[in-house]
């Protein structure tokens, strides 16, 4: 009896979740691709992927002017953790997230391709959480000023068409 009340309680949690909306957070949106009107951004590896793909839809949003039809934008990420000065006993005081987006979109008609960079840096505090924090907060840093760069290079490049 026990187990039938327990089982139907998570049945009823579960129905709940899913009612309000509950998604996990790193789950696709819509399988691989997620829509920014007539863009669709194509599904970017890890948790940095994942931050730019958001950015790029939070960009994206507003659309580029100039696109009529529907394409789709791949981003080919390098992101790499740089330690550039360290204390008398060789722990790092100051670091760097360089974050390299190579990206393409491609329609039936539209080609457009790039390449954009940004570095972000952080003082690293002294404790090694703080240290997780601190490069986790550069990361994230990074992936919105890389998406907000795409995006305007994007723009630029449809607007001398």
């Amino acid at each position: 009896m026990k187990r039938l009340i327990a089982a139907l309680l998570i049945a009823a949690s579960s129905a709940s979740l899913s009612a309000c909306g509950f998604q996990p957070v790193y789950a696709p949106v819509d399988g691989k691709y997620a829509d920014a009107g007539l863009i669709q951004v194509a599904e970017i590896r890890g948790r940095p992927g994942h931050m730019l793909r958001q950015a790029l839809l939070q960009e994206l949003a507003l659309g580029v002017p100039g696109l009529t039809e529907q394409v789709t934008l791949k981003v080919d990420l390098d992101d790499q953790l740089s330690r550039l000065a360290f204390q008398p006993d060789g722990a790092a005081s100051r670091s760097s997230v360089l974050a390299t987006g190579a990206y393409s979109m491609t329609g039936e008609t539209v080609s457009v391709s790039g390449s954009v960079n940004v570095e972000t840096g952080f003082l690293v505090p002294d404790s090694p959480f703080g240290d997780i924090a601190a490069q986790t907060s550069a990361s994230d840093r990074a992936m919105r000023m890389l998406a907000k760069r795409i995006a305007d290079d994007i723009r630029l490049k449809f607007a001398s068409q």
